[in-house]
């Protein structure tokens, strides 16, 4: 199934490539493959954490019987959702970025301002992926849960970690598609 082009988000925004969109080097198909089956992942867990609300919704006013620890269910599978969209959007340049002091640059520049941005992006990504992997480690070690229904932290921050550390990979991926970019 081919994939179609983000729709730009208008007025001086862009959500997709623009003109200026690298190229994706080699293993561009895989990346967007894998990243875009936890993306759906991702929407299938908030399918879930809907059916969990109408569920303890219909069950504490229906039946006075909602589901036991219903917020602290849906509030780790949100977080899970979230970390498995970051990779796929990314990957397909969906960041929403300002335009509005960019746009009438070179091609070359705007090259070089994206290029710039997945650098520090890069950083950040890598960062985050050292800090949640410290934090699965101590959650894993201390046994830490929630409150009401024991579900153990650690398995929700492994997914993020996992998450945060494709991202880091998709944000060199787009570092190696820049650099190819400035040079053609």
């Amino acid at each position: 199934m081919p994939e179609e082009p983000i729709p730009a988000a208008g007025h001086g925004v862009r959500a997709s490539g623009g003109a200026h969109a690298p190229e994706p080097p080699t293993g561009g198909a895989t990346i967007k493959r894998l990243t875009r089956t936890l993306a759906l992942a991702g929407g299938a867990l908030l399918l879930v954490a809907m059916l969990v609300t109408i569920v303890s919704v219909v069950g504490r006013y229906g039946f006075s019987r909602p589901v036991p620890g219903d917020y602290e269910l849906v509030e780790l599978i949100c977080a899970i959702a979230v970390f498995l969209f970051f990779p796929y959007t990314h990957a397909v340049n969906g960041n929403i970025s300002a335009l509005f002091f960019t746009s009438r640059l070179p091609d070359r520049y705007q090259r070089v301002l994206d290029l710039t941005h997945d650098v520090i992006f890069t950083l950040v990504a890598a960062l985050l992926t050292w800090r949640l992997a410290v934090g699965l480690v101590d959650k894993f070690s201390t046994g830490e849960a929630s409150i009401m229904i024991r579900i153990p932290f650690w398995w929700a921050f492994s997914f993020a970690v996992l998450s945060m550390a494709l991202l880091t990979i998709v944000c060199l991926w787009r570092i190696f598609a820049g650099i190819g970019a400035l040079r053609r």
